[in-house]
């Protein structure tokens, strides 16, 4: 893991210290860092930080609750997690399901985080 790459990651989780993020906030931080504008390749990279975030616990994948500022956590454990989130990005590359904001989900801090 690069200096860079390190970087990136503790920007993405910043960013979700503020407020919860979606894989959008991710490929911006990895644009910002690094350029281009492929948007497959930058959420190829993005995809692939956010994934090892996970495993490591410093982000949550979960979705909003019903209540105010209800963040509801996916009940996988993070390995099964971080998969789910690489074979989405995966299918979006592969163009078989659409990148949409909001999906697959929104991330929080995480307690390693």
């Amino acid at each position: 893991m690069s200096d860079a790459d390190l970087a990136m990651m503790d920007d993405i989780v910043g960013e979700a210290r503020v407020d919860w993020i979606d894989m959008g906030h991710a490929i911006g931080i990895v644009s910002l860092a690094e350029g281009g504008d492929d948007d497959l390749a930058l959420l190829r990279r993005a995809g692939g930080l956010v994934a090892r975030l996970v495993r490591e616990g410093r982000l949550v994948p979960g979705d909003v609750g019903t209540g105010r500022g209800a963040f509801v956590p996916w009940p996988s454990a993070p390995e099964a997690s971080a998969r789910f989130l690489e074979e989405y990005v995966a299918q979006v590359v592969a163009g078989t399901t659409p990148f949409e904001p909001w999906q697959p989900c929104l991330f929080a801090p995480g307690e390693g985080g």
